[in-house]
């Protein structure tokens, strides 16, 4: 039934004065703003409070047969004092050379459409949506306002929407009127939403890597700043400092933080998908202003699925203040060894090293142990946290405790891990360890498959690798591989967490270093 031989017109519908009030608390959206009404019917009201609220511009339309209907409409506008700023013409949404020529009229610029119960009689919606696309493709950064009385009836647009995934309809708000339930949604174009700034963080205990990229440009501004796991530090001043470093950095670099479209976040600790979750919420609700729209999961699963993003198996193995190690399968399915603090894990990390080596010296000291000379290990002590009595390193170790600080000293004894055999044997120690999270996650792949492993290596511990790979490769004898070939990451994880953001959140492909740099291949 074409639109030109219904009587809807005629009416003023409930929506009409629900929907008005709703533009009327939304009157900063539309001061100074060009305005298309879709089927305004002989009335007008949406569009003319449009133009009473400030609009700049505003064209009222419907079907160019419904002569009578436009010729109404215009005595309203008219009457209504408002015909400087409204136009009214012919649109009829089945044809879209009728939508083409009202594109034609309106020019270069539309900013909001708005449409009161048109979606009344399903044998129109089909034209309704295309119409919308039409719009929406050619003004890209346009939003749709329309408003739907609910009836006793099943009918949607879902169907009609299938045609145009790049459609985006939220329900904004729901009325209840006492007589009827009036539903108000907005459509936009997500591939224009979509345009603007990610930002990507990798978060780990000791220190923390922003980075915010432009979709359109690729520019890229980086900065660091302290840990961000949630088990060592309150998960509410971890979102502070969250969301008071992307203010202080988009400020520095005269960014307006809204144009940032979705956070990606991967912080050591975030293993837990209810408590993810709440992270999440009260991030939402006590920092919004920053962004509502987040991709939050571990830093070793960011960094996994930032470098393996294809059907594909890959390792990633994480040895920086902590350890972790996560493998992804072909078919998406993820296994996981260690990760789990330094209480319970941690294994091979800079924490574990320097405890090992702290405990090695306190053993021979005590007589417990005295395999090997811990005098090297002493003396780089007492240089590194400056004190001359070695019992003075339990305040770090307890009453002061921070696991960065007592990790850090790692960086000492790797200067000489070459020239003290009690300083090697702890490194060939952590290899071990290390060398067995891979094998962990190796025993869920296939024989075939396990024979070869990629494995990106992430963290500082791996500068000190030829002190490792003793242990390492130990560790792997027995499991059925053959070869390791080990990998640099192909690009920061920060930029990994700001492209997996774009992609979950709007199905977008943020330009990207995507080939791992082979570091070495090891014969097992």
């Amino acid at each position: 039934m074409s639109g030109s031989t219904q009587d809807h017109w005629k009416h003023t519908w409930p929506c009409a004065q629900v929907f008005g009030d709703f533009l009327c608390s939304n009157r900063e959206k539309l001061k100074d703003k060009v305005v298309l009404e879709i089927g305004a019917g002989a009335t007008g009201v949406c569009g003319l409070a449009a133009a009473k609220l400030g609009a700049r511009r505003v064209w009222l339309t419907d079907h160019p047969d419904l002569e009578i209907a436009l010729k109404t409409l215009q005595r309203n506008v008219e009457a209504n004092n408002v015909s400087e700023a409204c136009t009214v013409t012919g649109l009829d949404w089945d044809d879209r050379q009728s939508v083409s020529r009202a594109i034609d009229l309106i020019g270069d610029r539309l900013d909001v459409i708005l449409a009161s119960d048109v979606f009344f009689d399903p044998s129109t919606f089909c034209g309704l949506v295309d119409t919308f696309a039409q719009l929406l493709i050619r003004y890209e950064n346009a939003r749709v306002w329309f408003a739907y009385q609910q009836r006793d009836d099943s009918w949607t647009c879902g169907p009609q929407l299938e045609k145009y995934p790049f459609l985006k309809v939220v329900l904004e708000k729901q009325i209840e009127t006492g007589k009827e339930t009036i539903d108000i949604f907005t459509m936009t174009n997500s591939k224009a939403e979509s345009k603007g700034l990610y930002a990507g963080i990798e978060g780990g205990a000791t220190g923390s890597k922003l980075v915010i990229i432009d979709s359109e440009t690729n520019w890229r501004t980086e900065s660091s700043n302290l840990g961000t796991n949630f088990y060592l530090t309150d998960y509410k001043i971890v979102c502070k400092r969250i969301a008071d470093w992307i203010l202080d950095v988009f400020e520095k670099e005269k960014l307006k933080i809204e144009d940032l479209r979705a956070l990606g976040l991967g912080l050591s600790g975030a293993e837990d998908e209810e408590f993810n979750n709440k992270f999440v919420d009260y991030f939402r609700k006590n920092h919004g202003n920053v962004t509502d729209n987040f991709y939050l999961t571990s830093d070793s699963i960011m960094t996994l699925l930032a470098n393996f993003p294809r059907e594909e198996n890959g390792i990633v193995l994480i040895a920086g203040t902590g350890s972790s190690c996560r493998m992804k399968k072909k078919d998406g399915s993820v296994q996981g060894a260690g990760g789990w603090g330094h209480m319970i894990g941690d294994g091979g990390s800079a924490f574990w090293i320097a405890r090992a080596a702290i405990q090695m010296l306190f053993d021979a000291e005590d007589g417990f142990d005295n395999t090997y000379n811990t005098d090297v290990i002493k003396a780089l002590l007492f240089k590194h946290y400056n004190i001359n009595e070695k019992t003075r390193i339990l305040n770090y170790m307890y009453s002061n405790f921070e696991k960065h600080v007592v990790a850090d000293f790692t960086v000492s004894l790797a200067q000489k891990v070459n020239d003290d055999p009690a300083i090697g044997e702890v490194f060939r120690s952590a290899g071990h360890i290390l060398g067995r999270h891979v094998a962990t996650v190796a025993k869920h792949l296939p024989e075939e498959e396990r024979k070869s492993l990629d494995i990106v290596l992430i963290g500082g511990v791996f500068r000190s690798w030829s002190a490792l790979q003793a242990g390492f490769v130990a560790a792997m004898q027995g499991t059925g591989v053959q070869k390791l070939r080990m990998f640099e990451p192909c690009d920061s994880p920060a930029v990994g967490a700001a492209v997996l953001a774009a992609k979950e959140r709007y199905g977008i492909f943020l330009a990207q270093e995507d080939k791992k740099i082979l570091r070495l291949e090891i014969d097992v």
